[in-house]
């Protein structure tokens, strides 16, 4: 009796950890629908064979609950963040907003952060984490700057040469000094966050990507203008990306099993 015991308790420890193994890692993408472009976020995930679900919060009930259900955070690209947010309200006839976007979307990264969920910003998603550590944003690049780099065309995207910062996270993760990425965006980081420090600029001195100055206590992190689920798999500012962050995401999650 005492052996039908113990086997019985070592199968419920292996269905146990077989379960655990085989359950989805959810991440949550603040707008993953309405055309093509955001379901490129998923597709560019679940292409590295990871056992991925995704949940896109903009169509959700319950985005707080949800994203707290998550194992982390991609917010994505799309219309620009209100003028108002960083002292520019009258700006806003030179933007083209979505104000639900704008609380959720703030709402869901002061809710990471306070978990301290990884997160992943991809262009108007780089912007947002500027915006909401206390930075600003140039409204419109063509306008505002004199002989900028061409950042947006009518149609498709542009392309530009990226420049990686020595001693980054990004360029030790990309292991490249500089290369071509895609560009679809007319607005920039102005003023940096003093909470983060640039790791990536182009020829006319825009920061195209970001990290934290300090990561003490702080949620994994990267931001990028370019849009690396657009890029070609293997690309070194793509393909690096998404399996830090899926990484960062495995380990968010292990430590919540854990606890």
């Amino acid at each position: 009796m005492k052996r039908i015991i113990q086997i019985s308790f070592a199968l419920s420890i292996l269905l146990l950890l077989f379960s655990c193994s085989n359950e989805k890692m959810k991440i949550a993408l603040s707008k993953g629908s309405g055309g093509q472009s955001y379901v490129n976020y998923s597709e560019w995930l679940e292409s590295y064979g990871h056992n991925i679900e995704i949940v896109d919060i903009y169509a959700s009930d319950d985005p707080v609950k949800d994203l707290l259900e998550c194992d982390a955070l991609v917010l994505t690209g799309g219309p620009d963040v209100h003028p108002g947010r960083f002292d520019k309200p009258y700006e806003s006839d030179r933007c083209s907003i979505d104000e639900y976007r704008d609380t959720l979307e703030f709402e869901l990264l002061r809710n990471a952060l306070l978990i301290k969920m990884p997160i992943l910003g991809i262009c108007r998603g780089q912007q947002l984490i500027n915006v909401a550590l206390g930075g600003s944003l140039i409204i419109d690049i063509p306008n505002d700057l004199t002989n900028p780099v061409i950042h947006q065309l009518d149609e498709g995207d542009a392309t530009h040469r990226l420049f990686l910062e020595d001693g980054t996270y990004l360029k030790e993760i990309a292991d490249v000094d500089s290369a071509l990425v895609n560009s679809n965006h007319h607005q920039a980081v102005d003023k940096l966050s003093k909470e983060l420090k640039p790791t990536g600029y182009t020829r006319d001195g825009i920061i195209e990507s970001f990290e934290w100055r300090d990561v003490s206590f702080k949620s994994w992190m990267l931001a990028v203008q370019w849009h690396p689920e657009r890029l070609e798999r293997d690309h070194p500012l793509s393909e690096p990306l998404a399996n830090e962050f899926i990484e960062a995401a495995k380990k968010f999650k292990n430590k919540l099993n854990n606890k």
